[in-house]
C-alpha cells in the first residue's frame, strides 16, 4: 500500500484492517483474480490495486467496474495531483457525509444503502453510511458477480440471510 498516503487525501482515504483485506480478496477474486496487491482505498469504498507488472487499476465496488489508470506507481502518483482525485475521491460527497454526523471509525469506508448501478442507487449522503469495510467488500463484490451479465434494466430482488 502507499506508505505514506499523500496528506491532501489523508481525508479521503481509509484504512482497512487485515478483515477487510481477506473479504475484498475473497468477494471480489472472479473481477480481480489472484495477483494483486492493494495500493490505496478511497473513503467512498473503492481500491486502487497494483499488478505484479506495475499497472494500477480502480476498482470502484459501486459499479463493480475495473479500469487501468495508471502505466505505473509514479505515474498515478502524478494523477493524483490532478482532477482525478475529484472522480476518484469524491471529496464533497465525504465532507457532506462528515458535515451530517457520518464520520469514519477506523476499519471502515462508507456503503451504500443502494448501489448506484440499480435504479434506486444514488452516489448521495442520503444513500451512504459508514460500514466496516469487511462488510462493504463482501456484499458489494457478491452483489456485482450475481447481476454481471445481465442487461441493463433487468429487474432483480437482492435477499440477504441464511
Amino acid at each position: 500500500m502507499l506508505n505514506p498516503v499523500p496528506f491532501f487525501l489523508t481525508d479521503l482515504t481509509a484504512q482497512p484492517d487485515p478483515a477487510a483485506l481477506e473479504s475484498l480478496r475473497g468477494a471480489w477474486r472472479w473481477l480481480l483474480g489472484e495477483r494483486w496487491s492493494p495500493l490505496l482505498f478511497s473513503a467512498i469504498g473503492d481500491v486502487f490495486i497494483e499488478l505484479p507488472v506495475g499497472a494500477i487499476w480502480w476498482l470502484s465496488t459501486a459499479t463493480g467496474d475495473l479500469e487501468q489508470v495508471a502505466d505505473s506507481r509514479e505515474h498515478f502518483l502524478r494523477l493524483l495531483d490532478g482532477e482525478q482525485v475529484d472522480e476518484w475521491f469524491l471529496p464533497g460527497l465525504v465532507e457532506t457525509l462528515r458535515s451530517q454526523g457520518k464520520p469514519l471509525s477506523p476499519g471502515q469506508c462508507y456503503s451504500f444503502v443502494t448501489l448506484p448501478v440499480f435504479v434506486a442507487g444514488s452516489f448521495s449522503a442520503e444513500n451512504m453510511f459508514p460500514c466496516e469495510a469487511a462488510e462493504h467488500f463482501a456484499l458489494s463484490g457478491q452483489i456485482h458477480q450475481s447481476i454481471r451479465g445481465l442487461p441493463d434494466g433487468t429487474p432483480v430482488q437482492v435477499l440477504f440471510g441464511p
